[in-house]
């Protein structure tokens, strides 16, 4: 067979020979239906081991060029090419095209989103800052005294990282941070480098759409963990584990979005314990670290990592106005200059101007100040909230306390429509979040709402409940009586 190998290419051998057997179908050199020589004969033929035309084989048969026939006749054959696709005519829209990759879900979660940031009031939906929550006077002081500079900020901004983080009991060097531009960039960086196509990743469930939307679109194995009241159920994580063999666990132990649960201390160390026997590396979300209204602080799991297995993931995205964009990574050495070389390469690095405006409010001494006040004011939104909600649990609606974050998780009676519900409050000028589109296959039992409280004034926080008990109203009304239309 015409297959020449270069044994001093840094291509393997076995690629060589997939190569080389790909060309040659392509060329009609090896017709449809050909018998390939066997895996002993071609290997003796190229001078090298059997296993090695096994791979070849195995890789060429599983992309689709050759098939194994187990019958009389034996052996190898080349495959037939399937029938070229022929077009109906018919035009299908742009926007139904692309919904064949974006489900409903992800589509309803970010509609929502959306209307969030350009409505003006009756926004519980998604968390979107408000605009006093930025400390806009102070950054145009800082702008307008800028001196040009063409010097690189990343590893100002990196060192002054490392101070910030002293004070989470949190102690790394420069080498250990990667910056980018947020938590869901930082993720797509770590799918791209370390999992492939049908690779399985644990992540804690209810999820939020647009994470489910990146795992799902880099086609990786997505397997939910169920949640407890102190975080996610171990014994089912274990079980998981043992089924599936992933390559990472994704968690939010802090105010997770969108339960607002925090793991507890146990639970942490047992999930690093569990995470170590089985060599699978966790990755960490600390995007709400900041929303803090508890004196208690509870220590991340990478400060409690002792083996270098946790990813650390933060942004100033939620503390710093939103325009900046910017986040990092924690990880090992190797870890953070990998996802530099990707950074490079897709020309995605967070502009000097951001960065010069963000290392200056940190070394202003400003940013401290700032996130005091950001947990005072935002402590103060959820006590508002929760005392304006206590008038509806007689109407189908409980929740806990969340020890920080921007939102509460509220179940409902089993009596409530979840989509019924936020349909009516849609329509008053309400939005709020549906529970159902945090759980990509589903659920039983009683729905959900999240309602966000990091928008809008307390007069506002006061209208959206009493639009909300209006909903519900409605909407217990509308299952009394049997009415769709509701």
């Amino acid at each position: 067979m015409n297959i020449k190998i270069n044994r001093n290419s840094e291509t393997a051998i076995y690629l060589q020979i997939k190569g080389s057997i790909q060309n040659l179908i392509a060329s009609s050199e090896l017709a449809p239906g050909y018998k390939m020589p066997s895996e002993r004969r071609l290997a003796q033929e190229l001078s090298v081991h059997r296993n090695t035309v096994v791979k070849a084989y195995s890789e060429l048969i599983a992309e689709g060029y050759l098939y194994a026939s187990r019958q009389a006749p034996r052996g190898y054959f080349v495959k037939t090419p399937q029938a070229a696709q022929t077009f109906s005519g018919r035009f299908f829209p742009l926007e139904k095209k692309m919904l064949y990759d974006f489900n409903e879900r992800e589509k309803f979660f970010l509609d929502i989103f959306y209307n969030s940031v350009h409505q003006e009031s009756g926004c519980l939906g998604g968390i979107v800052m408000d605009r006093c929550a930025y400390p806009t006077e102070q950054m145009e002081e800082i702008a307008s005294r800028m001196v040009y500079s063409s010097a690189d900020e990343t590893q100002r901004l990196k060192k002054n990282i490392c101070k910030i983080l002293s004070g989470e009991n949190i102690y790394v060097n420069p080498r250990n941070i990667q910056i980018v531009s947020e938590t869901n960039q930082a993720l797509n960086y770590l799918m791209a480098l370390f999992l492939h196509q049908g690779d399985c990743i644990l992540v804690e469930e209810p999820i939020t759409p647009d994470n489910v939307s990146l795992f799902r679109q880099k086609e990786l194995q997505l397997v939910t963990v169920p949640m407890e009241a102190d975080g996610m159920n171990l014994s089912v994580l274990e079980a998981l584990i043992h089924k599936h063999h992933p390559k990472f666990i994704y968690t939010m132990p802090s105010y997770h979005n969108p339960t607002g649960i925090t793991m507890s201390l146990e639970k942490r160390l047992r999930l690093l314990q569990i995470a170590q026997a089985c060599n699978i590396p966790i990755i960490e979300d600390d995007c709400l670290r900041e929303f803090r209204y508890t004196e208690h602080r509870l220590p991340s799991l990478y400060s409690l990592d002792s083996h270098k297995s946790v990813v650390y993931l933060h942004s100033f995205t939620l503390s710093f106005p939103y325009e900046i964009k910017t986040g990092y990574i924690l990880g090992p050495y190797d870890l953070a200059e990998r996802l530099g070389y990707c950074i490079m390469v897709n020309e995605t690095s967070v502009g000097n101007l951001g960065l010069y405006l963000l290392n200056e409010y940190i070394e202003r001494g400003l940013f401290s100040k700032h996130l005091s006040w950001l947990a005072q004011h935002y402590r103060a939104k959820r006590d508002l909230l929760l005392s304006e909600l206590e008038g509806l649990r007689n109407l189908g609606l409980s929740w806990e306390t969340p020890q920080g974050g921007l939102l509460v998780w509220c179940s409902l009676d089993e009596s409530i429509k979840e989509r019924q519900l936020c349909s009516i409050a849609s329509r008053k000028g309400l939005l709020i979040m549906p529970g159902f589109l945090f759980y990509p296959y589903g659920y039983l039992g009683a729905g959900h709402i999240r309602l966000c409280f990091s928008k809008g004034s307390d007069e506002e926080i006061r209208r959206c409940v009493a639009l909300l008990k209006e909903s519900l109203l409605e909407c217990k009304r509308a299952g009394s009586t049997g009415d769709p239309e509701a």
